[in-house]
Formats: structure tokens, C-alpha cells, sequence
């Protein structure tokens, strides 16, 4: 989900086939949304944002801040995109045919009643009133609108991220956009929690026996588990807040260079389903999980 050079998600998408059982499934279907995203921002570059005030950023930061940069994006982009990844589905699975036919159809729709430039809250209430009218499965679409709302933050934000001062930072949410996170990683050098951002990618380390989401510190409220005893991946949960996200263990990938933690997040929706299924949501606002997927044990 990131201005990513093909071979580097194509290489993410064949270890974590390796790493996850029963992946291999979606990797088809995954990698017709990563190519087809290629193909567009061949044809259509996005410029990164040029003006950034580098002090201020630094003082808020300093000051606990997060700089909340949330850039505009183009109307007919975003829409060209929607369209792009929706031929790609349909190109993996013929059965959502009419799914991508209504999705261009809204999209039109979208366009033709937006301004020239609309913001991220926009394009999610695209994307949940698609939910709400049964066009798309709410899985589906939130791995459609994080996608595409990730591909066009972190391309015009990448530059910005590599140069903001994490090291200054010590939320829960990102500096850089305040979003909050839904994965992170224990790191390959040092074990240490490093979170990263689902729609800009700014990395930042996190103290380990902490929530990002409502601070808790208290390890007796803090916890994790794992699925079928694998240490791959760690839900980790905060009984004060009832709330969720995910930490990859780097140190077992044996991996060389970069990381591509949205595949490994893709890789382990089971893992956010025994998440729901024991009470808890997500941090982050999204949400894999049909509500239909969800056990009725929950009190």
C-alpha cells in the first residue's frame, strides 16, 4: 500500500505465502489490485506535497502533537483508481462482475456530485455508504478504500515521513497524520514495538507495555494472544478500552530489506476475527470482519 517497486511487494506477497498457512488462496486476488495500482500511477503520476514547514513540524512534535497533514486529494484520480482496482477484481474473481459494475457506477456518481478536490473523510463516506447499500462486503471494502486511500497518502507524504522526527514522538497515533495504527512490528534488530501508520507508512517506536489507543500502562489490563500457537503475529489487546491491533515479529521473517507489513496484514485476517470474536474492535476504525463472520459468544 505504499509507492512500492513491484518486485518488492511481489517478493512480501511470496514469503508471506511461505509464512502463513492458507494465504496462498488470495494471493492472486491481492496481487491483480497491487499490479493494476502500477499500472495507474504509470499512466497518472502523483506529485509528492512540496510545501511543508519543517519547524513547525519539529515544535508539535516536541509538543506531543501529532501534525495531522492531511492532504487533498483529486476527485478524478481517486475515482480513476476505484475504477482501475475494480476491473482488476473482476479480472481475479469473474463472480464480482456486477459488484465492480455498480462500484464504477457509484464512483461516477461520486464524481460527478464532488468538487474538484475531496478530502479522506469524503472518500470514506464513499466507501461506508457502499457498505450501508450492500454494494460491497465490508471486508472488501475496507481492503478496497485502504488501499487506494494509502497509495495516494504515502505517495504524496513518503518524502515528508523519511524526515519528520519520530524519534520526538512518543503517541500512540502517527505524527505525521494522526491516523491510528493497525499493525506494527517487533523489529529484526532489537525486538522493540515499532508501530506504522495503515494510509501515510511513518514508522515510530512505541513503549511495548503500552495501548496507543487510550495509553493504559497497567500490564495487568494489557495482553496478547496468538493463532493456532503461531508467534508470527500477536493480537494485542487493552481491557480498558476493549481495543486491538496486530505486531508481526520481524526477527522470524529472515527477511532482507523491506517489510511490507500490509501484506502480512492481509495474510492474517484470522487473526482479526478471533479479535471480534473475543470482544474486542479494532483501534485503528478498520474493520475486516463481516459482521456476520462475528460469533454470538461475545456478552
Amino acid at each position: 500500500m505504499s509507492k512500492l517497486d513491484s518486485g518488492v511487494w511481489e517478493t512480501e506477497l511470496k514469503r508471506c505465502e511461505r509464512l502463513y498457512k492458507g494465504f496462498s488462496d488470495a494471493v492472486p486476488f491481492i496481487k491483480a489490485v497491487y499490479s493494476s495500482a502500477d499500472d495507474y500511477f504509470r499512466e497518472n503520476p502523483i506529485q509528492p506535497l512540496a510545501v511543508f514547514d519543517a519547524e513547525k513540524a519539529e515544535q508539535q512534535t516536541r509538543s506531543k502533537e501529532s501534525i495531522c497533514l492531511n492532504p487533498s486529494l483529486e476527485a478524478k484520480e481517486v475515482v480513476g483508481l476505484l475504477k482501475a482496482l475494480s476491473n482488476a477484481i473482476v479480472k481475479a474473481n469473474p463472480k464480482l462482475k456486477g459488484t465492480a459494475k455498480e462500484l464504477n457506477r457509484k464512483g461516477d456518481l461520486f464524481l460527478e456530485n464532488s468538487s474538484q478536490e475531496v478530502s479522506k473523510t469524503e472518500v470514506i463516506e464513499l466507501r461506508d455508504s457502499l457498505i450501508k447499500e450492500a454494494t460491497l462486503e465490508k471486508d472488501l471494502a475496507t481492503f478496497l478504500f485502504s488501499f487506494l486511500l494509502s497509495s495516494f497518502y504515502r505517495q504524496q507524504l513518503n518524502s515528508i515521513s523519511e524526515v519528520i522526527r519520530t524519534d520526538l514522538w512518543e503517541g500512540g497515533n502517527c505524527p505525521l497524520c494522526g491516523e491510528k495504527p493497525h499493525y506494527g512490528m517487533l523489529t529484526p534488530e532489537d525486538g522493540a514495538k515499532q508501530l506504522q501508520c495503515w494510509l501515510c507508512g511513518t514508522e515510530w517506536m512505541h513503549t511495548r507495555i503500552k495501548c496507543p489507543f487510550c495509553d493504559n500502562e497497567d500490564h495487568e489490563k494489557l495482553g496478547y494472544f496468538t493463532v493456532e500457537d503461531s508467534e508470527l503475529c500477536r493480537v494485542n489487546h487493552c481491557q480498558s478500552c476493549c481495543q486491538y491491533y496486530k505486531v508481526f515479529d520481524a526477527r522470524k521473517f529472515h527477511a532482507d530489506g523491506e517489510i511490507v507489513l500490509a501484506i502480512h496484514n492481509l495474510a492474517t485476517l484470522v487473526y482479526d476475527l478471533a479479535a471480534r470474536n473475543e470482544g474486542f474492535t479494532p483501534g485503528s476504525g478498520l474493520e475486516w470482519v463481516n459482521e456476520q463472520e462475528v460469533s454470538d459468544k461475545q456478552d
